[in-house]
């Protein structure tokens, strides 16, 4: 019953979003490996301000940002096509990890043009629950499908 839904969606929208999750995390990863240089340059110079903060990483974390939504608007479409079925649950799991993602995202982006000044580790905190959202909906997706 549930297959005959999930066979109903169109195959373009499941390609498009295995391609923004896939970039997504490609960005995420390399501008991940940039913000922890640059948080390391930020700390030694003694300037303050929007002009100090490098605009690689400011771009990078705008891009970051709309990807993110990008792929929430999809998944949420994704979910409305199953409706109730028995995927739904993963899917709904899967756009909660995207939410707390972009949270994540937001907060890194206000301490990097110094709007806020909260730990990293609250940063990093917000991100493992979008990685323990996400895994956790692809464990009931799996399930589900097996």
């Amino acid at each position: 019953m549930f297959l005959e839904k999930f066979s109903k969606l169109p195959s373009n929208l499941v390609k498009v979003t295995l391609i923004c999750g896939i970039s997504l995390g490609l960005s995420f990863f390399v501008g991940g490996s940039c913000f922890a240089s640059v948080a390391s340059d930020d700390y030694q110079t003694e300037t303050s301000g929007f002009a100090s903060s490098p605009a690689l990483a400011i771009l990078l974390d705008i891009l970051l940002l709309v990807g993110i939504i990008v792929c929430f608007l999809i998944s949420m479409r994704v979910k409305s096509f199953l409706r109730d079925g028995e995927l739904a649950s993963g899917w709904s799991l899967f756009s909660l990890s995207f939410v707390l993602l972009f949270i994540g995202q937001l907060l890194n982006f206000s301490v990097d043009i110094r709007v806020t000044h909260i730990s990293y580790s609250i940063i990093s905190a917000v991100r493992l629950l979008s990685i323990l959202s996400l895994a956790s909906g692809i464990y009931f997706m799996k399930k589900v499908l097996s």
